[in-house]
């Protein structure tokens, strides 16, 4: 009873981190203050990227450790060189389409961004350019949400307050949830065609333009999700959720990303259920190629879908590294 009232008190709030935009770079910090940055395409156009891209994560508290991913293109093997301002600055071997750094290698790699103007991965005969235009100011900012400015944890912003004036990183919010366990539910063509009455759905499809099947999954406790196709575009498709129990269907609840949670369900973009891991996620595409949108992933507490992580990526500008501006934790 405990752990349910202070998750549902703790997600009364739900209000996701800052998103910012400094020059060729986006920058993110989540409810916590763990902040991540990344590279993006040049608004002028004058450099090409290649899908090369380079991310910077920080953890938060006095001890924050820093990582940094080196991402080339998509063909690029053996091994990659980062060099800033024509010298080397490191290298490693690509492993899982990247390379990373850690530890002082990582803030020694951070330090070089913020006062150089030029950057570039190369493996092999490839080479993809980086443009460091807002680098320093997006760590800069890091500095600020996590209280390091003036400090000597401080990667752009040094000064000389010792690392204990640091604010101390603070637990994820804990969100109850429940296990998937049993069968969906078979609907009737009569709950689908109620389903498709109440939510408008069916106002969108013909029989030149059949509406998909809905996708459904066993939620625990008897109860059943419903995602019902809602419309489409080109690269999106919008599904409305429903709970079915004893034959009744309900729309489905969700914590709100605004604060609060919403009475009924929201227009869910490319939805899919993990029946798996009990994961309800969402991936929202801005265009086509997927480098600009909104993310959300949730879990079942046996009342409402809760939200466990939201990302962002408000820039269309080639990075496929959506920021996390909202986490949780799910305890089953």
């Amino acid at each position: 009873m405990f752990l349910l009232a202070f998750s549902a008190a703790a997600l009364a709030h739900v209000t996701p981190g800052p998103f910012k935009t400094f020059g060729d770079w986006a920058v993110a910090c989540d409810n916590v203050h763990r902040c991540e940055m990344t590279s993006l395409q040049p608004a002028h156009g004058d450099i090409e990227t290649d899908g090369a891209e380079l991310s910077l994560v920080r953890e938060p508290g006095p001890g924050g450790e820093v990582t940094i991913t080196l991402w080339p293109d998509a063909d690029s093997k053996g091994v990659l060189t980062l060099v800033v301002d024509g010298a080397r600055i490191a290298q490693g071997s690509i492993r899982e389409n990247g390379v990373r750094f850690g530890g002082a290698e990582a803030q020694r790699i951070a330090t070089t961004l913020a006062n150089g103007h030029r950057a570039q991965l190369a493996a092999g005969d490839k080479r993809a350019a980086l443009s460091l235009a807002g680098a320093s100011a997006a760590l800069r900012f890091i500095d600020a949400q996590q209280g390091r400015a003036g400090g000597v944890t401080a990667l752009v912003a040094r000064g000389t307050k010792p690392a204990v004036t640091v604010p101390a990183a603070v637990p994820l919010p804990v969100v109850p949830a429940l296990a998937p366990s049993g069968r969906p539910a078979p609907l009737s063509r009569a709950l689908l065609a109620q389903l498709n009455r109440e939510s408008g759905c069916g106002e969108d499809y013909s029989a030149d333009f059949p509406q998909p099947d809905p996708e459904t999954g066993a939620l625990g406790g008897g109860a059943t999700l419903v995602l019902l196709a809602c419309g489409s575009g080109a690269y999106n498709l919008s599904s409305t959720a429903f709970v079915v129990r004893g034959g009744k269907a309900t729309p489905a609840r969700f914590d709100d990303a605004t604060g609060g949670a919403k009475a009924g369900a929201p227009d869910l973009i490319n939805a899919s259920w993990d029946a798996r891991s009990g994961t309800l996620s969402t991936h929202g595409k801005g265009r086509g190629i997927g480098d600009c949108g909104e993310g959300a992933s949730y879990v079942w507490d046996g009342t409402r879908f809760r939200l466990i992580e939201a990302t962002r990526m408000e820039e269309c500008r080639g990075s496929a590294n959506w920021l996390t501006v909202w986490r949780a934790t799910a305890r089953r």
